[in-house]
């Protein structure tokens, strides 16, 4: 099965592999989360792999992803792809005004606010930009959108506008602890890099809650999903799927997978979505 979820533009990454596999399940989320047009090619058999330069479809070295310009990787680390993107770099500045721990809409906001105002700012993101909000088919409730829009292209925007007026945004970095001192706080990352700044704002988000089923994580980016990534709608025909939760998030996944699975069933504690769901 090939496909092309972000099917606008040319792909910038062809990515083939098997089905059951968490690693080309995290690099399809994060390209598309990132706006990366991609395109997928599931491999089914030990022939289409022998194909593709690997030698079965049981190879460690699957996924592979080639990138336009040639350049191959045999599974390749979310951190290899990022740099292959030329997305991953290290502070500028010794110093900064603004420090700001997350770039979600929350915290794209406020680099937009401080950059725009002069302060020397950087956002620091564990992931890819756009947190939660990311992988929502469609936010009705933010301002300036009065027809909604989609996580991905909130995201898009207002990295964008946030870049524009000089904050530097640092992918696939994590905070790890903090000090404060007078006037200053130093913000040490998880790969021992150094963040000094006047001036901390603290935007992480939020964690999902896990359900603790018997053998989660076996199955956790296989058949187990946590954000119902919209990468893997258009990969669900034909499938049933189950949707745990009954707020927001959950009623976009709901209309966004219903689009193409067979069915979706959403389950719910209470006795209706009234308390919940956002009219």
């Amino acid at each position: 099965m090939t496909d092309q979820p972000s099917g606008k533009q040319p792909p910038s990454v062809r990515i083939f592999g098997k089905a059951e596999s968490a690693l080309a399940y995290a690099i399809r989320d994060f390209l598309h989360r990132g706006d990366v047009p991609f395109e997928w090619t599931e491999l089914k058999n030990d022939e289409q792999a022998r194909e593709v330069g690997v030698e079965n479809l049981s190879a460690q070295r699957l996924p592979v992803c080639i990138f336009s310009d040639g350049t191959r990787m045999e599974a390749p680390t979310i951190r290899q792809i990022t740099e292959k993107l030329g997305w991953f770099r290290d502070p500028s500045r010794s110093e900064y005004d603004l420090a700001i721990y997350g770039a979600g809409p929350a915290g794209l906001s406020a680099a937009v606010y401080g950059a725009s105002e002069g302060l020397r700012t950087v956002v620091i993101e564990r992931s890819v930009v756009g947190g939660q909000a990311g992988t929502s088919s469609k936010i009705e409730n933010y301002l300036g959108f009065p027809q909604g829009v989609s996580g991905a292209d909130l995201a898009k925007a207002a990295r964008e506008q946030a870049c524009r007026f000089g904050a530097e945004i640092l992918m696939l970095r994590e905070g790890v602890r903090g000090e404060f001192h007078p006037g200053k706080g130093i913000g040490y990352l998880a790969d021992g890099t150094k963040i000094v700044a006047h001036a901390t704002i603290c935007a992480t988000g939020v964690a999902y809650r896990h359900l603790n089923l018997p053998n989660e994580d076996r199955f956790q980016g296989i058949e187990v999903y946590y954000g119902a990534g919209s990468s893997e709608a258009q990969l669900c025909g034909g499938e049933d799927i189950f949707v745990v939760g009954g707020g927001n998030s959950a009623g976009q996944a709901v209309m966004y997978f219903a689009r193409y699975a067979r069915k979706v069933t959403m389950v719910i504690r209470g006795g209706g979505l009234e308390q919940t769901l956002s009219q």
